[in-house]
């Protein structure tokens, strides 16, 4: 190994040099996925981190592997940032490890592999690793769903634990007193602990529009892309208007359909389909789209007004709640669809959750001003047309509960959404 590659691997890996344990970040918030990470079950498979940057995903990492040396699982820690080109290059070949195992003197240690979507063949890197089945802890993350597919997961069939890392949850924080920063800054974990939330937030985003969408996915018309946000965020809870979108940015539909899989496979919106049952009035075609994260929605309109004063604090508060079941779904992985329901009398519900073959519950937002627990008429159509036993309504300060036939309906604030994520598993 040459010097100057090994001075950079001790820059990154302080610990080897020193013989320490690698310590904890002193600035990680608990995350709920990594009691499942940290399980036994999982130690000769690759533990893939993926999700969006400055998600966590590197701190997590960290975090795992701390909490495996300090268990005594393992002994060492060989962590290799792919942001370098020296690192890139020397992950060539899987000759790395017995070249790394020599140099540092390794023995029942963990390699974290970090960015490994920009190397030029993971997929195939990874699984002669995993096929060597040495006694050693593999951990790799990455940040574009489109690059971990094609590079990555068809090599690894039967030979990883995916976990998707997103922003903070409300679960995660105390959400009964960050709530209204989160409608305007999001939940980063950066920007969460950061004062100048509005300056990080900026720079998150134009480092996306920089590092993924023009010099990793080689996109050559950003200022598109940009513009697009910017439309998607006005129109997010709206059906996906495909042909006016293309219009307004002088582009083909085809493009637009391709950015928008592009937007939703680097984790910056997701998009939800009609929830379709045995009734011809219902709408099945066009999506719904939502972002993940509100900070960056706001930084698109390069809105960040007080939340008193915005005429879009609705649409804010839908993009949370649809966040939170989203993360919710993901973090307990619990494999639900989300859906939203309309018809074509303009009866709708926000949002469907389909927990299983025979089990539906339909979450509605309404966020202002109530006296009482009542149901809207759209809300009562897909009572009457599907019976489901649960239903909830998040509310701006209504709490209660009513029956409706056959469902019982939770009101339930929105300051108070980590008690309807628990309402539904019961």
């Amino acid at each position: 190994m040459d010097t100057q590659l090994r001075d950079l691997i001790l820059q990154e890996n302080p610990w080897l040099g020193a013989g320490e344990i690698p310590p904890a970040s002193p600035y990680y918030i608990p995350r709920l996925q990594l009691d499942f990470l940290t399980l036994p079950d999982w130690d000769t498979f690759w533990t893939l981190l993926i999700g969006p940057r400055q998600a966590g995903k590197t701190t997590l990492g960290r975090v795992l592997c701390h909490q495996l040396i300090t268990q005594s699982r393992y002994q060492q820690l060989l962590y290799l940032n792919c942001d370098h080109v020296e690192i890139r290059r020397w992950l060539q070949s899987s000759l790395f490890l017995t070249e790394a195992e020599t140099t540092f003197s390794l023995k029942n240690y963990i390699v974290f592999i970090d960015e490994v979507q920009r190397l030029e063949s993971p997929g195939l890197l990874l699984k002669i690793i995993a096929d060597l089945k040495l006694p050693i802890k593999m951990i790799a993350s990455g940040s574009s769903q489109l690059e971990i597919k094609s590079k990555v997961q068809e090599h690894l069939t039967g030979r990883q634990i995916e976990t998707l890392i997103l922003p903070l949850s409300c679960r995660e924080i105390d959400f009964s007193q960050y709530h209204e920063e989160m409608l305007q800054y999001g939940s980063y974990p950066q920007i969460y602990l950061a004062k100048q939330k509005s300056v990080l937030l900026r720079e998150l985003f134009e480092n996306y529009i920089k590092k993924d969408i023009i010099e990793f996915l080689k996109i050559g018309k950003p200022d598109i892309v940009r513009l697009m946000l910017g439309l998607l965020a006005h129109s997010s809870g709206q059906l996906l208007n495909f042909q006016q979108l293309a219009t307004d940015c002088r582009v083909s539909v085809s493009a637009i359909q391709h950015y928008v899989d592009v937007l939703e496979q680097t984790y910056v919106i997701k998009t939800i389909r009609p929830y379709v049952g045995n009734k011809r009035t219902e709408l099945t075609s066009n999506p719904v789209c939502y972002f993940l994260d509100n900070g960056f929605r706001n930084q698109a309109l390069n809105n960040f007004s007080p939340l008193e004063t915005r005429t879009d604090k609705g649409l804010l508060v839908e993009n949370l709640v649809f966040q939170e079941l989203h993360k919710y779904n993901i973090q307990e992985r619990k494999n639900w669809d989300i859906h939203y329901w309309r018809t074509k009398s303009g009866a709708e519900v926000d949002f469907i959750l389909k927990i299983s073959f025979d089990t539906i519950i339909p979450v509605e937002v309404k966020f202002r001003n109530m006296t009482a627990c009542t149901l809207t008429r759209s809300y009562k159509s897909f009572l009457d047309a599907y019976q489901p036993k649960l239903g909830i309504v998040i509310t701006k300060n209504q709490v209660g509960e009513l029956h409706y036939q056959q469902t019982t309906v939770h009101f339930i604030p929105l300051a108070e959404l980590p008690t309807a994520l628990d309402i539904l598993t019961q």
